[in-house]
């Protein structure tokens, strides 16, 4: 079981979603809890970064970092797509 926690920046990008989108969120948030690349979700990892992934929500993509020896999943940004990279 990871801990899944969010950094300031996703906090606020999470508030500033519409409520259908934050829900979606939430699912996630509960599916990176069992591990941190789901296989029913649409994660890859990030090229030239370390341990560091995205999930594709519809446009919108989660920006995530897993540390596996502490069993933490820390949630850097949600963002639209075309911001994102």
């Amino acid at each position: 079981m990871y801990n899944v926690v969010l950094t300031n920046r996703a906090v606020k990008s999470f508030k500033k979603l519409p409520d259908d989108l934050q829900n979606r969120c939430g699912e996630v948030f509960e599916e990176l809890q069992n591990s941190f690349a789901p296989i029913r979700l649409d994660v890859k990892k990030l090229k030239g970064y370390e341990d560091t992934y995205r999930i594709r929500l519809g446009s919108w993509r989660i920006i995530y970092k897993v540390d596996a020896n502490e069993k933490l999943t820390q949630i850097y940004d949600i963002l639209p797509r075309k911001k994102a990279y």
